[in-house]
């Protein structure tokens, strides 16, 4: 048994933080069908651009290695179309959950909003997931994981120094955690609550806001401290050498984060500086002359060396890899983060995706199928409602669905 046995899941979105909320779904056992637009010219021109799809092999192994995609089934729908939208009707009549990332009122305009949900199943719980959320003066403006992190404040204090330039991280603050992770998180909280009322209820996730939350410990102190965080200046953004990154002897970098009094004075013995072990919290130029004296250490081996000599001195250390050393750490490999299965029409039968870092004990996750191609469930999903054969070829013959 998989924790979400018998949820049914509409999925409309196109971007990174609502899929990866419906790969949380599925990888939970959810049963997610994602409502795709056809694929006409202009879609099919971005997909040879962004992913370097020009045949159908290489949409099929694009769509298979796709982690987002994962345990997905597919139908195509022309929702510009009057008996389009009247197949999605039919669908949400028994959805559990219908999740979309269109700018606000997109949704609405193409028929699929909330309160047409709600008119044909109150039950189901409605997820939106949006830069800005839907209200606001910001909620009709474009944007990406960059824009909001910026004006939630976090891009603001990454970076070297107070002086310099941001550092744009990867988009994991806002699309994935931000939108994918809240978003998750609030569909099964909705979830939880209809078990008690009956009722499905509207979830709007704006990603901006979600990052924000994110910084709570940063926003308390203040809300509460008037304290002023600044890029590269505070303990555990760069501003400290007891937390920090060095450049080892081969051009690699090792992190330390020894913000524990114990864990820095074992560190310092360990790398024979007994002397800096009451200069932890040091500010101005002796600070300065700590961090440099930390520099020069770590350069008198190689990373991996100072992971064997540190790894079990008691101290909070860690080796600065490259993604493919990442896929390939035993600590990965043996909590299961790297998983394979089966994947028919690719070469090798075979792909290999993250696995789920949910452990649950009696209902764990599962990877159970990869990404599905545009439409490859369509006729599958048609004859769940009824069509017969020779109404799904007709629908496809007039470019309803695909």
């Amino acid at each position: 048994m998989l924790a979400l046995d018998g949820i049914r899941v509409l999925d409309f979105c196109r971007n990174a933080p609502g899929m990866f909320a419906t790969m949380i779904l599925g990888d939970l056992g959810a049963d997610v069908l994602m409502v795709e637009r056809p694929m006409d010219a202009t879609r099919a021109a971005y997909e040879r651009v962004v992913a370097g799809i020009e045949t159908p092999e290489d949409e099929r192994r694009h769509a298979s290695f796709n982690a987002l995609q994962r345990n997905k089934r597919s139908i195509a729908l022309n929702l510009k179309e009057a008996e389009a939208r009247e197949i999605f009707r039919r669908l949400a009549v028994d959805a559990d959950v219908v999740v979309e990332g269109f700018r606000p009122g997109v949704a609405d305009r193409l028929g699929i909003g909330y309160e047409q949900v709600r008119g044909i199943n109150a039950r189901a719980v409605y997820c939106s997931v949006s830069g800005y959320g839907q209200t606001g003066p910001y909620s009709q403006m474009a944007g990406h994981d960059i824009n909001y992190i910026s004006f939630a404040g976090a891009l603001g204090l990454i970076g070297d120094s107070p002086g310099g330039k941001p550092a744009i991280p990867l988009n994991l603050i806002a699309d994935y955690a931000g939108g994918g992770l809240c978003g998750a998180v609030g569909i099964l909280a909705a979830l939880m609550a209809r078990e008690k009322t009956g009722q499905g209820q509207y979830v709007d996730i704006a990603m901006t806001e979600g990052v924000l939350y994110m910084l709570c410990g940063m926003v308390a102190d203040a809300l509460s401290q008037g304290y002023r965080p600044t890029r590269g200046g505070t303990r555990l953004n760069g501003g400290s050498p007891y937390y920090n990154v060095y450049r080892t002897g081969d051009g690699k970098y090792f992190s330390i984060a020894a913000i524990e009094p114990w864990f820095w004075e074992n560190l310092c013995r360990a790398i024979g500086r007994e002397d800096l072990i009451p200069q932890q919290r040091a500010g101005g130029e002796k600070r300065a002359e700590i961090a440099l004296a930390l520099e020069e250490v770590f350069l008198s081996k190689t990373r991996d060396q100072w992971f064997e000599d540190l790894r079990d001195a008691d101290i909070s250390v860690g080796k600065v890899y490259d993604l493919d050393e990442a896929l390939r750490d035993p600590q990965v490999l043996a909590r299961g983060m790297v998983v394979e299965l089966e994947a028919p029409g690719v070469p090798g039968g075979k792909v290999s995706q993250p696995g789920i870092p949910f452990h649950l004990s009696e209902t764990p996750g599962a990877v159970r199928s990869p990404g599905s191609v545009t439409g490859q469930h369509t006729a599958e999903a048609l004859a769940g409602l009824g069509y017969t054969v020779e109404g799904i070829a007709s629908l496809r013959r007039r470019g309803v669905v695909q």
